[in-house]
């Protein structure tokens, strides 16, 4: 990698390597499916997208990206085009990020009738406005890095988005550390109670309040559900915020997410001092379940109470609260030999293809005692 075709003047740090981890192992599950479809188009957005490459020769999104198409690249339909919109501020990187998508796709020429690359050297609030109408025109992805706490009233553009699943990064530390300041007040129509909470949240778990505080910024009916994902760096927590509308989107995002952290599938740290609560002690009465176990208790309850009767029940209660479903079908196979609960199959049936596709719905019955 030459010196001119940098992305920083030093390599991405761990946090950052796992931010574009995650992304890329998204699109990897995410293009498949529409490629199975036969779209005429699938468009793909990153609206911060750097240089290309950090100064150790690092994948940032864009090649990324690209790297994921060129594996996919037998698959794809004659008829399927592939839109990506590049959008990079800073002059400098600009060029690079040209010149090492070129060479990218010199170095893989078969992907070039493949691919359109569209790029854009503009601030965000302008490439935004000019493009949002194209958004969700064809099945789209939108990776915003570096979105900054002070976009986070976009979330509710992304609301009116068909077919968009999107990822971006922000500094939810500033929100604890910046709330009380007239800027931040203004700029994200915070109320005192919004302060209040994030100067009270615990500074490893303020990336998820962001949570509530943004479906604030939706409309209560909404289908679009929100995940986060917090990240360590230094003493500042980070975090990206996932967002779709399609449940084998979340699905998706989940298992990857979970993979990374099995503790507890939202953060590249111990964020719920899990492994300390797993740890053999001479006083288990005196440490705390895990996040699992605490997920899975909960998910117990509400099947012996009758409110989640049925395997659609159960895999939607699984997603909401950012849980895998594998989670829920362990707690319904234990009901189903402890005699607590009966369903006519030999398993739960607790995932995606059941639920959504194949639309095979059984009932949990509660067994009389």
């Amino acid at each position: 990698m030459s010196q001119k075709n940098i992305f920083f003047s030093s390599e991405f740090d761990d946090s950052t390597m796992t931010k574009l981890f995650i992304f890329e192992k998204y699109i990897e599950n995410w293009l498949p499916v529409f490629l199975k479809q036969q779209k005429d188009y699938i468009y793909i957005f990153d609206f911060f997208a750097g240089a290309g490459y950090d100064l150790k020769g690092n994948a940032g999104s864009p090649i990324r990206i690209l790297k994921q198409i060129m594996n996919y690249h037998s698959n794809i339909p004659v008829n399927t085009k592939i839109d990506l919109f590049f959008n990079e501020r800073d002059k400098k990187y600009f060029k690079n990020l040209q010149s090492n998508c070129d060479d990218f796709i010199k170095k893989y020429p078969f992907i070039d009738n493949i691919v359109n690359i569209k790029y854009y050297n503009k601030d965000f609030k302008n490439i935004f406005n000019n493009l949002k109408n194209t958004i969700g025109k064809y099945p789209s992805l939108v990776f915003m890095d570096q979105f900054g706490v002070k976009y986070s009233n976009y979330i509710s553009e992304f609301e009116k988005f068909d077919t968009t699943d999107f990822l971006f990064f922000i500094s939810s530390s500033y929100l604890k550390r910046f709330a009380e300041t007239t800027e931040f007040k203004n700029t994200l129509e915070l109320t005192e109670e919004d302060i209040e909470k994030f100067k009270n949240t615990p500074y490893k778990l303020i990336h998820k309040v962001t949570i509530p505080f943004l479906r604030e910024r939706i409309s209560p009916n909404s289908t679009l559900r929100l995940y986060p994902f917090s990240l360590k760096k230094g003493s500042n927590i980070y975090g990206l915020i996932f967002g779709s509308k399609h449940p084998l989107a979340a699905d998706k995002f989940l298992h990857i997410a979970w993979k990374i952290s099995p503790e507890n599938g939202s953060a590249n740290y111990d964020i719920y001092n899990d492994k300390e609560k797993k740890q053999l002690n001479l006083f288990p009465e005196l440490i705390g379940k895990t996040t699992i176990q605490l997920f899975q208790e909960s998910f117990k309850s509400e099947v012996l109470n009758g409110k989640i009767k049925t395997n659609e029940d159960a895999y939607y209660y699984a997603l909401e609260k950012g849980f895998l479903p594998e989670h829920a079908k362990e707690v319904l196979i234990d009901l189903k030999k402890c005699g607590k609960i009966n369903y006519n199959s030999r398993g739960p049936l607790v995932n995606y293809k059941n639920v959504i596709k194949n639309r095979r719905i059984i009932k949990y019955e509660k067994n009389k005692d």
